[in-house]
């Protein structure tokens, strides 16, 4: 229906926000599909649609309740539009107090307070005085929201009826009730029980005795973790109980009782939501690997949690790295300045040389070994080897970007140079400005990405010779010209065109007639060509 309305309003003009379109008895919205609604509307040949257009101002109105952030919208409309059922209801789905700003014969019709209660629990709160006084009324509302008991009077809330009735729509709704049959009604197990199987912190009402009930509390837990916090502490230490809310979530670890942070399961279950919860793990939980590394797969800096034992281990770190180089920065400095492990740990996973003490950074076996397979590993070498001809080769062939972290002096290697723009035009941008007016070289450049054309030397792009070649590996080359070149290519171009077709034949024939005039002409041609 949304691709519906969009063909609509391309056809007739009429804005989408402005359309109804009636199926039968059905009003469709925009989401629904048509070729599922041939039982509603079948007409011979296709579906019966009518289309209704809607008021202008109650469009409009419609767009901006729906869009709004707050429910103070709707009370900047007109009379006529916070009396409009249709605005109302919109604003009421994105913002429930928004129906305190309502036009009043709304906020008293019956029939309406009670769809809007329906939706909304806390709509009951904005009806007229008289309809919120009136028991048969906030009975009919609370069988369409039990949570609407929140919103009812005093008296209504200490009424036995009343409470029964919400609980029979919801039974959470048993934690706004008042007084003497509240207080009755949270011993009442089954009542408790159905009010925590909807909303697990209900349990935080329930009497004493049935926060210790293992069957109550468990169903609490199961439908919120947390919920844990109103158990009963024998039942804080029940590892069931605990275990089905640290699933539920993590947090419920804090209200278990201190000796179950022992407990592997209970981690374990609490590391697979959230690896912080290696927090409140104990210190003998904090060298085991294989729960360690469960939480490292989650989040990989959750190593940090490790007990220094597992961070001087070489064989856990090294499969720690392999999951993600990372890892190395919380290894002991033992580990990262050890040259034979960080060999390893580079030939793993190249990016761990950033986190590499300052000996391995220096080893030319060490960074040889990253660079051939991370070009870029480059930028964390020592000094002296960004200066060394051999690493920085290897680098570059592997990444030619690489370059930009080569000394001074290699940025003037030709062979380097040529090596890193074969890897990628771009790299040009890191060339000394002796290499950027080497002929053979730009264009070695340039076959690989024309873009590298900007980093050429100017005089370069004022040679209608070089840019003919340039043009001639790279149509789009043309584009990078001087600017008067440039033009003057165009210009030519249209002629060279122009001539090929009087002649009956191509551009290139046009081309080659005016290339008598200037040798730039076949740099033209290519350009019109393309």
């Amino acid at each position: 229906v949304r691709a519906l309305k969009s063909a609509f309003e391309q056809a007739s003009g009429t804005p989408r926000r402005e359309q109804r379109f009636v199926l039968g008895m059905k009003e469709l919205v925009d989401g629904d599909v048509l070729g599922g609604l041939e039982e509603i509307g079948q007409a011979k040949g296709g579906l019966d649609l009518q289309i209704v257009r809607r008021p202008v101002d109650q469009a409009r109105w419609l767009e901006c309740v729906e869009a709004a952030n707050s429910a103070d919208a709707l009370a900047g409309a007109p009379e006529h539009i916070r009396a409009d059922r249709e605005v109302v209801l919109m604003a009421i789905r994105r913002h429930g107090d928004a129906f305190q700003h309502a036009a009043q014969e709304l906020r008293a019709e019956r029939s309406f307070v009670l769809d809007v209660v329906r939706e909304q629990a806390s709509c009951f709160q904005h009806a007229v005085q008289e309809l919120q006084a009136d028991r048969e009324f906030a009975l009919t509302a609370l069988r369409l929201n039990g949570l609407a008991l929140q919103f009812a009077s005093l008296e209504q809330r200490a009424d036995r009826e009343v409470i029964c009735t919400a609980l029979g729509q919801d039974g959470s709704a048993l934690k706004y009730a008042l007084g003497a049959v509240a207080t009755e009604l949270w011993s009442d197990r089954d009542r408790v029980l159905a009010a925590v199987q909807q909303d697990g912190y209900a349990l935080w009402y329930a009497a004493e005795e049935l926060r210790s009930d293992p069957k109550v509390v468990l169903a609490a837990v199961k439908q919120h973790g947390c919920a844990l916090r109103h158990a009963s502490p024998e039942l804080q230490a029940d590892p069931q109980i605990v275990l089905m809310a640290v699933q539920q979530d993590s947090d419920a670890l804090s209200f278990a009782d201190d000796r179950l942070r022992s407990n592997r399961d209970i981690i374990l279950a609490a590391v697979r939501q959230d690896s912080d919860a290696l927090q409140g793990a104990s210190e003998e939980l904090l060298e085991d690997r294989e729960l360690i590394f469960a939480a490292v797969k989650q989040d990989n800096h959750a190593i940090r949690y490790a007990a220094d034992s597992l961070l001087m281990d070489r064989g856990f770190m090294l499969a720690a790295v392999e999951h993600d180089g990372d890892t190395l920065e919380y290894a002991a400095a033992e580990l990262r300045s050890d040259e034979a492990f960080m060999l390893e740990a580079v030939e793993r996973n190249s990016s761990v040389l950033k986190h590499a003490g300052s000996g391995p950074r220096s080893s030319r076996r060490v960074v040889l070994a990253a660079v051939v397979r991370n070009g870029c590993a480059l930028r964390f070498a020592g000094k002296d080897l960004r200066g060394d001809r051999e690493v920085v080769l290897a680098a570059v062939r592997q990444d030619g970007n690489a370059i930009a972290h080569a000394s001074a002096e290699l940025l003037a290697d030709r062979e380097i140079v040529r090596a890193a723009v074969c890897q990628d035009g771009e790299a040009f941008r890191h060339a000394s400005q002796a290499l950027r007016a080497d002929r053979e070289l730009v264009l070695a450049a340039a076959e690989h990405d024309c873009a590298a054309l900007q980093y050429a030397d100017p005089q370069l792009l004022e040679d209608p010779d070089f840019m003919a070649e340039a043009v001639r590996r790279d149509r789009h080359a043309w584009r990078f010209a001087h600017a008067a070149l440039r033009k003057e290519m165009a210009l030519h171009g249209a002629s060279a065109a122009g001539a090929g077709a009087a002649a009956g034949g191509t551009a290139d024939a046009g081309c080659a007639a005016a290339k008598k005039r200037r040798r730039v002409i076949p740099v033209a041609s290519v350009a019109v060509n393309g």
